[in-house]
């Protein structure tokens, strides 16, 4: 049979660990929401590909002067 001191010293320390545990998946959840993937870059990048076209292209106007 375990001791009580020796039930609450285990119990303390599977507590602190998977307080760290816990600790360590917010802050992976942290980075993964504020660094963009990059899908979230290429889709960004896709979206705006059709206003960097328009700007790249001179109007009709000054096309047939």
């Amino acid at each position: 049979m375990i001791a009580p001191d020796a039930l609450e010293l285990l119990a303390d320390a599977r507590g602190a660990e998977l307080r760290r545990e816990a600790s360590a998946a917010h802050r992976a959840a942290i980075a993964t929401c504020c660094r963009p993937s990059s899908w979230a870059r290429a889709t960004r990048r896709a979206l705006n590909a059709p206003a960097r076209l328009r700007r790249s292209v001179s109007p009709a106007c000054c096309a047939t002067a």
